[in-house]
Parts: C-alpha cells; sequence; structure tokens
C-alpha cells in the first residue's frame, strides 16, 4: 500500500518523468475528441524503449477517460511516457508514483 505519492502533473505529449528507481502507483488519461491516442510508459528515464509497463489508449467516444491502477509496479530506471496523439490535441495524462 502507498501512503502517498508524487505526480508527473497534466502531460499532454512525450515526456521523461522521474529518473531512479519508483513505484509506479496509477495512470490517469483523458480524451477531449474522438480520435485514439496511445499512452505508453517504459522503465526508462529518458526515451520510449526498454520494458513497456503499460498501454492505455483513449479517444474512441467523446470525452472518454481511464485509469490504471498499477499497484506499485517497481521500475528500476526511471519512468518515461510516450503519447502518440495523431489528430487529438486535448489528451490529459498523470503519471502518479512514489
Amino acid at each position: 500500500m502507498v501512503s502517498g505519492c508524487r505526480t508527473s502533473g497534466v502531460i499532454s505529449a512525450s515526456s521523461a518523468i522521474f529518473t531512479g528507481k519508483c513505484k509506479l502507483v496509477s495512470i490517469h488519461a483523458v480524451a477531449t475528441d474522438t480520435a485514439a491516442t496511445t499512452i505508453r510508459v517504459f522503465d526508462n528515464a529518458s526515451a520510449a524503449s526498454g520494458t513497456e509497463v503499460a498501454r492505455i489508449i483513449v479517444g474512441g467516444s467523446y470525452p472518454d477517460t481511464a485509469e490504471f491502477d498499477m499497484h506499485g509496479v517497481i521500475c528500476s530506471n526511471g519512468l518515461f511516457a510516450s503519447i502518440s496523439t495523431g489528430s487529438n490535441q486535448g489528451t490529459a495524462v498523470t503519471i502518479e508514483f512514489a
């Protein structure tokens, strides 16, 4: 059980989230139109490579939301979020970690 966690804040483009060992707590996403957006989270501090620990696709309906409870998955290298938005410019993602 995680008693508290940090957040990436709202992001809408690929981004390095954290460098170093951490626990991935949850991922939240909301898309504000029907164009599909793929969100992939990697155990990597600087690139969309290595072990992919989660993949979410949102944007099939309006609005579309998703929440993944990651139960404290341990990432050894850090967190990197890859967000492929296509034509969807309104996707907002937060990643919570400890």
